[in-house]
């Protein structure tokens, strides 16, 4: 028997890497602004000021999210109120949890936040099955994946069919990899 579709609203939130680097960007703008406004005048100040501002203010919105497993995909809001297109639930052909290291996830991963981004398939290990699926690790040596990542630790992992993959690093793991293994019978 076929399940029902999902609807599971999910979060991400910055983890201290993301704080961080959402505080030395917002303390390198506030001394640039001083700094300036010393020198020069005080319009253009402002205008650093502005510009670092909006910067903090899209790397906070890059990783807190709110997103949403129904029966389209998964769809990320940053900031949770901006929602942006669809991971199409079409493309999925499993999900699985995957484990990143903390002395390994800056390498693997590139960097933080919602992006595109080419990862190194996961070693056996590093995967834990979701429900009844299987392991599946990728034979490139680094694959295009779709990255919502806001620091190291467990993450689902889900295997596109068209060569396209997605990271999602959740809250809570284990319910958000349930609910997009739900939302992946419900389409079967």
């Amino acid at each position: 028997m076929r399940p029902e579709a999902p609807f599971y609203v999910g979060r991400t939130r910055p983890s201290a890497i993301g704080w961080t680097r959402i505080g030395i960007t917002l303390i390198g703008g506030a001394l640039m602004a001083v700094l300036i406004a010393q020198r020069l005048d005080l319009l253009p100040a402002l205008i650093i000021l502005a510009l670092f501002a909006a910067l903090a203010l899209w790397t906070w919105m890059g990783q807190w999210t709110r997103f949403i497993v129904d029966e389209h995909g998964v769809t990320v809001s940053l900031g949770g109120f901006w929602p942006q297109r669809p991971w199409p639930l079409a493309d999925f052909r499993l999900v699985q949890l995957r484990r990143f290291d903390a002395s390994h996830a800056g390498a693997t991963l590139g960097g933080y936040g919602w992006r595109r981004a080419r990862i190194r398939p996961a070693q056996p290990h590093e995967i834990t099955p979701v429900g009844g699926g299987k392991v599946f690790t990728l034979d490139d040596i680094k694959s295009p994946y779709r990255v919502l990542a806001t620091g190291p630790g467990t993450m689902v992992e889900i295997i596109g069919r068209e060569g396209t993959h997605y990271l999602l690093d959740a809250e809570d793991p284990q319910a958000t990899a349930a609910a997009v293994d739900q939302a992946i019978r419900a389409r079967r």
